[in-house]
């Protein structure tokens, strides 16, 4: 074949022989190093050398390749290579008016060339445009779906639908490894985006809004460095706090879902609007809060850290609450928004609600708590409403481990007092699988553990009214407990109660109690009070999930498994199979306390934090001065009269 080409100029003959001395593919190579890298690198012509020669197994001289870049340089090979600007060709083409075209540059794809569910093999069809939002740039894209006619279900690219019900779902495929997340409407967002907002929110404790203006403003001066500002495929727009939140919402409570459960699917909501959102929170939170308690109280089976301990955090959704070791109900707050220039919510408004003076007598009027000399304490920890004129939430309830793991939380809507403290406890150890509780910590560090072991006792199987916690699985645990107060705030107690029988040094020196980090709780503060702007424009809706979320991330960065996908899987079934043995080591490390009531193991520690947050403030027409001056005798014995 080669005898019939007739060679008619010289550039024909030039190419011909250089083909023959070196391949097209190896010119090319030296053509794109070429104009990579820079001339002034002064080991240029000796890397491209070594790289060519690596690459096709060649032993080309450096001064062979300097030749071939000289021709390269003077324009001797012009004829091998085209010198056009791809992305103005693109361009060009992609808003010709002439030519009907769905050319894009990037193309979300199915997640899956087969059915999931038959093993059909599927057609991929375009669906529509949409943007698609990267670190620097917005572009044009195009979506793509395939359809199983047998199974009825759509394939996207991050999610299928399943079309007898209209409901959407995702699996680990869906989300592991993707390059880009969407999850349906004109948007998509790169998977390095969102990891950049999470690395934002975990270290620069930004939130949403603050995000929102500084990427539009990047994107106004990434434009302006721009030489080529009529680029097609790069879109004039700015993101939206609300859509980008809802979609890293979905996205990191799909991983979370996908790292605690071993599970085929999960659903996600079929709408991205508001409604469909706090819908999705509503009906998953209570599975997403149990799962998160049982994980990370437990973790030390599979993943153990330094140490274990608790701490609280604010979420509440209803005013009265009535549990096991409440029968006669408490009133714990609410976090709903509030009516404008009202103070209450709706559901308040309508509700038949006790005056601060007589919830008091419901939950703190507890003798020997304050009054008396021995067993009382200079420390208060009264409950009051907060008074209408202070438009503010009280903030977080949550419980630490002394590894710093965040092992359960809640929020807060009165004053950080001894029955919010234990309702904390209480519901954690409940949602706790009782096979496990054998490996809890039995001691409890708590910055007023004094008043909080009093007010237990006062009431613990007692038949008083109002007085009352029955005995259940998890007053029973708290029980066994040993209460402590912490080394940072002990200076502060005055009382020989607190500097004897609640003092951890007093009653434990070996150096098992000495190396518990009694002070983590005020260490896990101290970053918080940084969350304070980010997490106060959230709504009461959306305000335990991103306690949910951001504990979860610090608990996994902390516990070194932040590694979402794979790492998750094995984890989880892993958990499922392990049998925990590092809190009944420790406890055989620390000596008995010599009280009646406790045994001493590890350490769960409650604290609390304040994130001001606009909620529902009630009753109207109470008054309380919202000062934390302690009870006087005086106020003390008008709680009695009432009482009886």
């Amino acid at each position: 074949m080669s005898s019939n080409i007739i060679v008619t100029n010289s550039d024909e003959v030039y190419i011909l022989t250089l083909h023959r001395t070196f391949k097209i593919k190896i010119l090319h190579l030296i053509k794109d190093l070429n104009d990579r890298l820079d001339s002034i690198i002064i080991t240029r012509t000796r890397d491209i050398t070594n790289m060519v020669n690596v690459k096709f197994n060649t032993n080309l001289t450096e001064t062979t390749v300097q030749e071939i870049i000289n021709c390269l340089n003077n324009g001797e090979m012009n004829e091998l290579f085209h010198s056009f600007d791809i992305n103005q060709l693109l361009n060009d083409y992609m808003t010709s008016s002439v030519i009907d075209t769905k050319a894009t540059l990037v193309c979300l794809k199915p997640f899956t060339k087969k059915c999931i569910s038959c093993g059909e093999d599927l057609d991929v069809v375009f669906n529509q445009y949409i943007n698609i939002y990267n670190l620097d740039k917005i572009i044009k894209g195009g979506v793509y779906y395939s359809k199983c006619n047998r199974c009825h279900q759509n394939f996207y690219p991050n999610y299928f639908e399943k079309l007898t019900n209209g409901k959407r779902f995702v699996t680990t495929n869906c989300l592991y490894n993707q390059e880009y997340i969407y999850f349906g409407g004109k948007k998509a967002y790169s998977t390095q985006l969102l990891i950049n907002f999470t690395s934002l929110f975990l270290r620069q404790y930004s939130g949403f809004e603050n995000f929102e203006n500084s990427y539009n403003l990047s994107l106004k001066k990434y434009h302006n460095l721009n030489s080529n500002k009529s680029a097609a495929h790069e879109i004039t727009s700015e993101i939206s706090r609300e859509y980008f939140s809802n979609i890293w919402f979905i996205y990191q409570l799909s991983l979370y879902t996908f790292f605690m459960n071993d599970l085929r699917e999960f659903e996600i909501p079929g709408l991205l609007d508001n409604n469909s959102i706090y819908d999705f929170f509503y009906i998953n939170y209570d599975q997403w809060y149990n799962d998160f308690v049982n994980h990370w109280a437990t973790h030390h089976r599979t993943h153990p850290c330094a140490a274990t301990r608790k701490n609280i955090d604010p979420g509440c959704m209803r005013c009265f609450e009535c549990t096991e070791e409440f029968p006669d109900g408490i009133y714990i707050g609410c976090g709903n928004t509030p009516k404008a220039k009202s103070g209450l919510c709706e559901p308040c408004r309508e509700s038949i609600l006790l005056k601060d003076s007589e919830t008091s007598l419901l939950t703190d009027d507890d003798k020997g708590v304050y009054d008396d000399p021995l067993m009382g304490c200079n420390v208060s920890r009264g409950d009051r409403f907060v008074g209408l004129e202070k438009r503010s939430s009280q903030g977080i309830i949550y419980t630490l481990s002394p590894c710093g793991i965040v092992v359960g939380f809640d929020e807060i809507f009165r004053s950080e007092s001894c029955f919010i403290a234990l309702r904390h406890l209480f519901k954690s150890i409940h949602v706790i699988n009782s096979q496990y509780h054998q490996y809890l910590p039995k001691m409890i560090i708590y910055d007023n553990a004094c008043s909080l072991n009093i007010y237990f006792w006062n009431r613990y199987g007692k038949s008083d009214r109002n007085r009352h916690i029955p005995q259940t699985l998890s007053s029973k645990f708290i029980s066994e407990c040993s209460f402590f107060i912490d080394r940072f705030h002990q200076p502060n107690h005055k009382r020989p109660m607190c500097q004897k029988e609640r003092n951890l040094d007093y009653i434990h020196t070996d150096e098992a109690a000495k190396s518990i980090n009694t002070e983590v709780a005020e260490q896990r503060n101290s970053v918080l009070k940084q969350y304070h702007n980010a997490l106060s424009s959230y709504s009461s809706k959306k305000a335990r999930i991103a306690y949910l979320v951001l504990f979860h991330l610090m608990n996994c960065e902390r516990n070194t498994c932040d590694n979402q996908f794979e790492y998750s899987r094995k984890y989880v079934k892993d958990t499922i199979n392990t049998t925990i043995t590092y809190f009944s080591r420790l406890n055989n490390d620390i000596k008995k306390t010599p009280t009646a009531n406790s045994e001493t193991t590890v350490v769960f520690q409650p604290t609390s934090y304040e994130i001001k947050q606009s909620h529902c403030l009630y009753p109207p027409e109470q008054q309380h001065n919202p000062t934390n001056e302690k009870p006087t005798k005086k106020l003390i014995q008008q709680n009695k009269i009432k009482q009886q």
